[in-house]
């Protein structure tokens, strides 16, 4: 098994459990891609998947900041 520190996943989503639930959806995308082509990864799937949340691979979205910066391009159209 592979260590992962919890300061490196932290530091790209602070909330430990919501960086837990990237990873693993990243995860599930990852599984599915290899078995849609028939291809076998390297190594721990669930590994590879923190591997590129860490390395910022991964594109996630906290639904409180997408709804303020909503919320900030909407009060700058309405300045304009």
């Amino acid at each position: 098994m592979t260590y992962i520190p919890r300061q490196k996943v932290t530091a790209i989503i602070p909330n430990k459990f919501a960086a837990i639930k990237v990873a693993a959806m990243e995860a599930r995308r990852l599984n599915e891609r290899a078995r849609m082509f028939n291809v076998a990864l390297p190594g721990k799937i669930t590994t590879l998947a923190v591997q590129r949340l860490m390395d910022g691979k991964v594109e996630h979205f906290d639904t409180k900041e997408r709804a303020r910066l909503a919320r900030l391009e909407k009060e700058t159209e309405v300045e304009v």
